[in-house]
């Protein structure tokens, strides 16, 4: 499950348009999934993306899904109306009355507007055409449907590229990153320190190397990231520390003075405190806060890049701490995809096993869901429709 909220100013006045839009709202082009826009009043607020149940499912199954997605729009403040996209990979029928999992569309329709949820809308999305759930007349939808919108040519697709928006074709599994070239240096030096600090990790030291380049301007603190084989090495030394590793994403998105705090409360292993108690609410996303969204995206890159460098353990923790980041701005899908590396990787890791368990049961932030709070995709204006 994926959701994002935006922030962009381009009008959704048709189908084509909204359809160009989605692989942007999402960051990849979706498959077997249900994609609602959600909307507040005229306004685009969230973009939910969500697996299709399988096709052999029963109706208890399709039931508890649509039971799902009525609960997540509703997660979004004032949400009062949604479009949705059934993405199928299938090709149509040749009949209004029997397009690819219409069932679907029959059972959540309904549920939402029960709930208080208008849809505007639904459309079938298959290899090469769309047809809307909702017409039955061949004088305006054609049995056959409509050939899918030449993305390169709608005015969406253009102006969320000049923005610069780039969809993938598929998930990043968080393989594929090229080794660097001083590897074998930071590996001597990662030797040296493991040797030195043996049953003894300086958590406070290792914690205050990221701190530094998390405070730094982006371009010096990539430098210095590439180029500082002994800062290299203390920080892949640190992801095999788990209390260290846990509060990474904490000191990016809470800040130095709240992680420190939260470190020594839990290093005592008495009750929780306040910072410790504000940690733990923060890994969960269930804190009021809201999440220092430049801070963690500069961990997410330094954590990609790392991955070129790193090995055994310090993979699995980078890939888990990718994934949170993922998961904290709604990218629930690409998240999902990366903890599986992860346990590929190793599959008794145990955070990518919560962490997976966590997603599958739909699970999000509570920030995701508050516009005021969530994370936003670097465009200008507002979405409307």
């Amino acid at each position: 499950m994926t959701t994002t909220p935006s922030a962009s100013n381009f009008s959704l006045a048709s189908p084509e348009e909204v359809l160009a839009y989605i692989p942007h709202a999402l960051g990849f082009y979706p498959r077997n999934a249900v994609v609602l826009l959600i909307m507040q009043g005229k306004g685009l607020a969230a973009t939910l993306r969500v697996d299709l149940p399988a096709a052999e499912g029963s109706s208890d199954l399709v039931a508890q899904w649509a039971d799902q997605l009525v609960q997540l729009v509703h997660k979004v403040p004032d949400a009062t109306a949604v479009f949705a996209a059934v993405y199928t990979g299938q090709g149509p029928t040749g009949n209004h009355d029997s397009l690819p999992r219409h069932e679907l569309v029959e059972r959540l329709a309904p549920e939402l507007v029960r709930s208080g949820i208008q849809v505007r809308d639904a459309w079938f999305v298959g290899t090469i055409r769309w047809h809307s759930y909702f017409c039955l007349s061949e004088n305006c939808c054609p049995s056959e449907g409509f050939d899918l919108p030449d993305l390169a040519l709608t005015e969406t697709h253009l102006r969320m590229v000049v923005a610069g928006s780039a969809p993938e074709d598929q998930l990043w599994d968080g393989t594929g990153i090229a080794e660097w070239e001083n590897k074998n240096e930071v590996r001597s030096n990662l030797d040296i320190l493991a040797a030195e600090f043996s049953g003894s990790v300086p958590r406070e030291s290792l914690i205050k190397d990221w701190a530094r380049l998390l405070d730094e301007d982006p371009v010096v603190a990539e430098r210095r990231l590439r180029t500082d084989d002994v800062l290299c090495a203390s920080l892949l030394l640190s992801l095999n520390d788990r209390m260290i590793r846990d509060i990474l994403p904490y000191l990016a998105g809470r800040g130095t003075l709240q992680a420190f705090e939260a470190l020594k409360e839990v290093s005592r292993g008495v009750e929780f405190g306040r910072a410790s108690q504000d940690f733990s609410d923060f890994l969960l996303g269930t804190a009021a806060c809201t999440p220092e969204w430049d801070r963690l995206e500069r961990l997410w890159y330094f954590c990609r890049d790392l991955l070129g460098v790193a090995e055994r353990e310090e993979t699995s923790a980078l890939l888990c701490l990718l994934g949170w980041v993922n998961w904290a701005k709604g990218k629930g899908s690409s998240a999902l995809k990366l903890f599986g590396t992860a346990l590929a990787n190793d599959p008794d890791y145990r955070l990518a096993q919560l962490m997976a368990k966590l997603l599958e049961s739909g699970e999000m932030p509570s920030w995701v869901a508050d516009p005021a709070r969530a994370w936003r995709l670097r465009l200008e204006g507002r979405l409307s429709a």
